[in-house]
Formats: C-alpha cells, sequence, structure tokens
C-alpha cells in the first residue's frame, strides 16, 4: 500500500511538546529535539529553527528510562550518572514512544542508511516514527492509579470525559522578540557507543509495519472511539460483528494522510493548566435567606419532574418506533444500554449531589438565622428591660423627692393642692408614655414570634420537598430499570435481523441519529433556560431581603426616636417641675418675711 509523508524524520530523531521538571520544582513546557547524544529542549518550533537552545541533556552517560509517576500527566525519569531529569507527556502513548526511542540511546543501534534500504524498507522506516492510534487509544482508556487519586487529574470515573480534555490549543508562530532567552545546559558524561545491530532493526521495523497495516484494513479499525472506555467493549463476546464496507485504494491513502496530519498536530500540542467550573456555583453567590433556598429548591424538584417527564416521552417515543417500523425496518443506529444507563446514573448522581448541597446550605442558613435571632431577642430584650429599669429607677426617685417635697410644703393650702395636681398630672404623662413604651414592646415580640413561625412552616415546606424529590428518584430508578428492559429488547431484535437490512437503513438511521442529536440540543437549551430563570429568581429573592433588612432598620431607628423623645419630655417635666418649687420657696419666703 503506498504511503505519503512530507518530510520524513531519520529513524533516531523525535521532536514533541513535553514538561520538564526544573531545579525549583516547577513544570516548564518547551520542544524538545532528540538526537543520537542528546535530547535538547527549546521554547518552540520557532526558536529550534533559530537555534535558539534552552537546555540539552547528554544522553551518552544515560544509564536508564523508567516510567515515573507524576501529579500531571504522563511521567518518566531520564537516569544519567550526574543527575535524575524528569519529563511528562501529554498521553501514555506518547510516553511509550519517547521511553522506546531514548532506551534506543541508552543501548544505540545504528540506524541504516536511508539511502540505501530498499522502497519497501524506507516505507516501513517513515510509518515507524508516527505511533499507532491503536496503541494510544488502549493507553488512553487506561489512567494509573496513583494519577487518578492526584489532585487537579481532569478525569472521571465514568469514562465521558475525552482524553485530551486538559490539553488547550496556542499558536505555534510566536513573537521572535521574545526568543531571546539565554540557553541553559545542564552537565553531560560519555559512554561509548555499541555496535550496530542492522538485522534486528529491519526485523523490528517489518513486524510494526506489518501491525500498522492490520490494523488500518481491519473493519473497525478506522472507527473512532467516542464512548470513552470501555465503549467499543460494549458489545457481548456472542453478538456478531457488524459488516463494513471495505475501504478503496484512495479512501486509504486519504485516511493515512488524514491520521499523519492529526499525529503532527497532536505532537506540537501545548499543554496548559485545565480549569475546572464546580458544578455548584449558584450556591456560592453569596448567603441567600431562607425564602431563597425554598425557592430554589421548589425549582431543582420542577426540574426533575420535567426531566422525568422528557425520559417518558423519549421512552414512549422509542417504543412506538418499534412497534411502527415492523420486523423489515429496524434502525441501525439505536441507543446502546451502556450509554443510557450511564447517562442515567450521570443525572441521578448530579442531581443528588445538588439536593445534598442545597440540603446542607440550607441547614448551615437555617443555623446562622437562628443563632441571629437568639442574639437580637436577648440585645432587644436586654435594651428594652434595661430601659424599663432605668425610667422606673428615675420615676422613683423623682416620686420620692416629690413626695418629700409636698410632705414639707403641706402648710400652703391652695398653693399646695395645685401642686400637688400638677405632680399628679406629671406623673400620669409619664404613666402614660410608659404604658406605651410596655405595647411597642409586646408589639414587637408578637412580630417576632409570627417570624418564628414563619420560619417553622417553611422548613416544613422544604420536608416535604425533599419527600417529594426521593419519591422522584425513586420513580427515575424504576424508569432507568424499564428502559434498561426495552433497550435490551431492541438490542436482541436488531442484532437478530442487522445482518440482512443494514445497508438498506443506513441513510434512514443517519437521519434519526441527527434527529435525536437536535432533540438533545434542544433539551440542553431549555435546561440552561431553567438555569438562567432561577439564577434571576435568586436574584430578585436577595433584593427582597435586603429590602427586609432595611425596612428592620428603619423600625428600630424609629423606636429609638420614641424613646429619645420620651426622655427629652422627661427631662422637661423635671425642668418645669424644678421651677415650680423654685417659685413656692419664694413665695414661702415672701409670706414668712410678711408675717414677721
Amino acid at each position: 500500500m503506498p504511503y505519503r509523508w512530507r518530510e520524513p524524520d531519520l529513524l533516531n530523531f523525535k521532536k514533541g511538546w513535553m514538561s520538564i521538571l526544573d531545579e525549583p520544582g516547577e513544570w516548564k513546557k518547551h520542544w524538545f529535539v532528540l538526537t543520537d547524544s542528546s535530547l535538547r529542549y527549546y521554547r518552540d518550533s520557532n526558536a529550534e529553527e533559530a537555534d535558539d537552545l534552552d537546555g540539552e541533556i547528554d544522553l551518552r552517560s544515560c544509564t536508564d528510562v523508567t516510567e515515573f509517576a507524576v501529579q500531571r500527566n504522563y511521567g518518566f525519569q531520564i537516569h544519567t550518572k550526574d543527575a535524575i531529569f524528569t519529563l511528562s507527556a501529554m498521553t501514555s502513548g506518547i510516553r511509550r514512544n519517547w521511553i522506546e526511542a531514548l532506551r534506543k540511546n541508552v543501548r544505540p543501534v545504528s540506524a541504516p542508511d536511508v539511502t540505501k534500504l530498499s522502497d519497501c524498507n524506507k516505507e516501513n522506516t517513515i510509518r515507524n516514527c508516527v505511533p499507532t492510534k491503536g496503541s494510544l487509544r488502549a493507553e488512553e482508556q487506561q489512567r494509573p492509579g496513583s494519577e487518578g487519586s492526584a489532585k487537579g487529574s481532569p478525569w472521571k470515573a465514568d469514562g465521558q470525559r475525552h482524553a485530551f480534555d486538559y490539553v488547550e490549543l496556542s499558536p505555534l508562530q510566536q513573537d521572535p522578540h521574545n526568543q531571546g532567552s539565554p540557553p541553559r545546559t545542564r552537565g553531560s558524561l560519555r559512554v561509548s557507543e555499541r555496535a550496530p545491530k542492522h538485522e534486528d532493526l529491519e526485523r523490528d521495523l517489518a513486524l510494526r509495519s506489518e501491525e500498522r497495516r492490520k490494523w488500518f484494513e481491519s473493519p473497525d479499525g478506522g472507527v473512532p472511539n467516542t464512548d470513552g472506555p470501555g465503549g467499543d467493549s460494549s458489545r457481548k463476546a456472542g453478538e456478531p460483528a457488524l459488516p463494513t464496507t471495505p475501504l478503496s485504494e484512495e479512501q486509504r491513502v486519504r485516511l493515512n494522510e488524514e491520521i499523519e496530519k492529526k499525529w503532527l498536530e497532536l505532537e506540537r500540542l501545548p499543554l496548559k493548566d485545565s480549569r475546572r467550573v464546580p458544578l455548584t456555583a449558584l450556591l456560592n453567590q453569596g448567603k441567600g435567606s431562607h425564602g431563597d433556598l425554598n425557592e430554589a429548591l421548589k425549582k431543582e424538584v420542577q426540574s426533575l419532574r420535567a426531566q422525568l417527564e422528557s425520559c417518558r416521552a423519549k421512552n414512549e417515543s422509542l417504543r412506538e418506533a418499534t412497534k411502527s417500523q415492523g420486523d423489515s425496518h429496524v434502525p441501525r443506529g439505536y441507543i446502546s444500554q451502556e450509554a443510557c444507563e450511564r447517562s442515567l446514573a450521570e443525572m441521578e448522581s448530579s442531581h443528588q449531589q445538588v439536593m445534598e448541597e442545597l440540603q446542607r446550605h440550607h441547614q448551615r442558613e437555617l443555623e446562622r438565622l437562628r443563632q441571629e435571632k437568639e442574639r437580637l431577642l436577648a440585645e432587644e430584650a436586654a435594651a428594652t428591660a434595661a430601659a424599663i429599669e432605668a425610667l422606673k429607677k428615675a420615676h422613683r426617685e423623682e416620686m420620692n423627692k416629690e413626695l418629700g417635697r409636698t410632705r414639707s410644703f403641706q402648710q400652703c393650702g391652695s398653693i399646695s393642692d395645685a401642686l400637688q395636681k400638677q405632680h399628679q398630672l406629671d406623673v400620669d404623662s409619664l404613666k402614660r408614655e410608659l404604658q406605651v413604651l410596655s405595647e411597642q414592646y409586646s408589639q414587637k415580640c408578637l412580630e417576632i414570634g409570627q417570624l418564628t413561625e414563619k420560619a417553622e412552616e417553611r422548613e416544613q415546606t422544604l420536608q416535604r420537598c425533599q419527600q417529594e424529590g426521593k419519591q422522584l428518584l425513586r420513580k427515575n430508578q424504576e424508569l432507568q430499570t424499564r428502559l434498561s428492559d426495552e433497550i435490551g429488547k431492541l438490542r436482541s431484535f436488531i442484532s437478530s435481523r442487522c445482518s440482512g437490512d443494514r445497508p438498506q437503513n443506513n441513510e434512514r438511521s443517519s437521519c434519526e441519529l441527527e434527529v435525536l442529536l437536535r432533540v438533545k440540543e434542544n433539551e440542553l437549551l431549555y435546561v440552561k433556560k431553567e438555569v438562567q430563570c432561577l439564577r434571576e429568581e435568586l436574584q430578585m429573592m436577595q433584593k427582597d431581603k435586603r429590602f427586609a433588612s432595611g425596612k428592620y432598620q428603619d423600625v428600630y431607628a424609629e423606636l429609638n426616636h420614641i424613646k429619645v423623645r420620651s426622655e427629652r419630655e422627661i427631662e422637661q417635666l423635671k425642668e418645669h417641675l424644678r421651677l415650680a418649687m423654685a417659685a413656692l420657696q419664694e413665695k414661702e419666703s415672701l409670706c414668712n418675711s410678711v408675717s414677721e
């Protein structure tokens, strides 16, 4: 099979993006170039063309190349006599290719002259420079346990995430002014090179080219793995394989060219830190009130009900479609049981996590509101009791003083009677003020009791919503079981009739898949709209909370103003009484002087 390649690399020459662990313990991304005696790294490919070297690892003193578990990506170490260099590749397949190439340098095999090889060997040499896609798929499905549990790992347990979700594309062309960084080199030692093994090299190249040719010519070799780990192995051992149309010579050539282009792009992809967005971002947008949480829970329950209804509708539509198609028209592109179970499990787990997070947040808010209410009640009760006690004490003192003065002035008939009447009027006014303050305090206590009852009612409503959510989860599980049964029946029916009807229904299956895709996209837009509505309602609830808080502060300020005004009036009455007593004393002294 002819194979096209624009600029073939040499046998012991490799390029690609990797990260290296520097002396301060930080990962630095570089463009690595492997030669026969050293591993050089540059800032990028442009720096390589300009020969702007950042560093170099002398492989003549290399003793071994081993895999090494790192927190990020796939790491390996280069052991030399003086130092150990730690590097990391994007995928396990790239790491394996680098390790094999470096080990050839540790145990060197002199490559034959490419110009003297036959056409077949040249073609095999070119093919060997590019790692096979099957090995990459197999390695991407298996993550080491140490990396799966490390912090910041972007992989999930469900396997739905793509293998390259932590890789971002960046422009390969950079500013040439930034290429002036001084080169950093490391110490290197020399070791003696070993004798070439020409026959082993040719046998290895022939074996790899044959394996790659078989992989490309296999019926399912060109189908990409889109269902994540375990997606291609979802078929059972007893089911027949799906026949596919063999590729023509031109299609194979185009396919090979596309594969080589993609591999070159993958080799040149730079690494960047992955950024993750928490699913429960709405819960971290400030502390909402009890009413906000209640509304959020109601909206969540409604969304769960809507999704449950949509699942029921899909199940009914699938059932009607299978009945209407009959025995002769069976769709080829059906949804696998594993995909349905996985999507249902994801939806159930996400809903469960959101419900648990809402419940925990609601409990924290209830505890905070309860503590704040108790503190405010205690402060208000203490302040009111202190004010009433101070008023009573001042009133008692004034009463004692006035009683003493009235006893001393009982000899003055009409004047003492008028003074007693005025004093009685002042005492009555003070009692009325005290009664008004007591009524206001009682009213505030009643309002606080009503607020407490409302909080209890909302808590009961929340419990009912939680019970409804649990019922919805149980119904969801029942629907999942029924859907699994229906899918099993559909799969068995399709597997029995797929051998004869598949070529006729290929176009129809693609149309049905497009319809299903549009339905899924519409459902996603609907869910996004519901989330936006929930966010707007949460903002409205927060505005209502701020308005209620402002109103409470206004009422508290008004009570303080009433208290200050009553104290001012008491002071005025005291001043009036003092002036009256001074006038009585002057009149008494005048009467005494006249009588003398």
